[in-house]
């Protein structure tokens, strides 16, 4: 601050001494102001607030996340040493069966039945009107047996024998019937196929290290499935992955009974030698799992792939897994 030109010294001093004394005044009204809203804060309510809990959540008891309920995923081996597996929606893709497997057992039937005896074709015939007797008379698959037949004989040409089979496989494979003489045929069909290399049996990705982990802990591995057991059977055993067949204990179908049956998972337990309450049942049908859980099958599990069909509240009321690498744990 420099003198003015019409300032005296006696003035110049006066002035520089006020302007000092107002900036004093105002650093002093500023300090005030700040302490007067800091709040003190002791020693120990320091430590309190930025002392770190564990993982940082808080104090707070998470001894409840440990416990389990009937959606708790169960922990192989520690909970139960048996496995019992659907194939649709859990080891292989829907679209598998639907897009690859059925379409090429109706392209094939016909050549199939061609190199086939009559004699096969009368015990073909047989297994399949016995499948269709088991259906309801309202059910669409019989609806349109019985209208395909009628057409043909309108027109004064009695059905044979090889359109008699493959008017009903059509039907029932269109109707997604799951009947032991339909899968037995089919797998006959599909054996071609995978001898010739044209099918390959698809698994998911996680299938095969499954397997593996439940090899080296003695997780007894097996299939129950609507397909046949030979179909099983070709399925992993010229599967993408190579042959994966030697991993799996025991291969069950409907010939111990539909999978919508209770009476079935306990026969299947009989034939283990187990206790109903001693399997995993891993599914991804809503109705079957119901059927195991009446059964008192221990752990019942919903199967979750993408193509499955979407859940309803029935779904949602048993444990869910992503993948069935979920159910590797650990224990005795």
């Amino acid at each position: 601050m420099g003198k003015r030109s019409n300032e005296s010294d006696v003035e110049y001093k006066a002035r520089k001494k006020a302007k000092k004394e107002i900036k004093h005044a105002k650093r002093q009204k500023k300090e005030t102001k700040r302490k007067s809203t800091t709040t003190t804060i002791s020693p120990t309510t320091v430590n309190d607030a930025v002392k770190p809990s564990f993982n940082a959540a808080g104090d707070v008891d998470n001894s409840a996340d440990f416990q389990t309920d009937a959606l708790s995923v169960p922990l192989l081996p520690r909970d139960v040493k048996v496995l019992l597996l659907d194939i649709e929606g859990c080891t292989t893709a829907i679209s598998f069966v639907k897009d690859v497997l059925f379409p090429f057992a109706l392209s094939e039937l016909d050549k199939f039945m061609e190199g086939t005896t009559p004699e096969k074709l009368t015990e073909i015939l047989t297994l399949l009107k016995e499948d269709m007797d088991k259906l309801p008379k309202d059910h669409p698959a019989c609806i349109a047996t019985k209208t395909n037949i009628k057409v043909l004989k309108k027109n004064n040409t009695p059905p044979t024998k090889k359109q008699k089979i493959s008017i009903r496989v059509n039907a029932m494979v269109k109707a997604d019937v799951k009947a032991t003489g339909l899968k037995s045929l089919q797998g006959s069909i599909w054996k071609s196929g995978y001898a010739s290399g044209t099918l390959k049996g698809h698994v998911y990705d996680d299938f095969q290290p499954m397997l593996a982990w439940c090899q080296s802990h003695s997780v007894s591995v097996n299939i129950y499935s609507s397909g046949s057991i030979g179909a099983q059977k070709l399925l992993f055993g010229k599967s993408d992955v190579g042959d994966i067949s030697h991993h799996f204990d025991h291969h069950f179908d409907t010939t111990s009974g539909g999978k919508k049956e209770a009476a079935s998972y306990k026969k299947i337990a009989g034939d283990l030698g187990v206790d109903v309450k001693q399997i995993c049942f891993v599914s991804d049908a809503e109705a079957e799992l119901v059927a195991a859980r009446e059964a008192g099958i221990g752990f019942p599990v919903m199967s979750i792939r993408r193509g499955n069909a979407p859940l309803t509240d029935a779904g949602r009321g048993f444990p869910i897994i992503y993948s069935l690498l979920q159910l590797c744990g650990s224990g005795s």
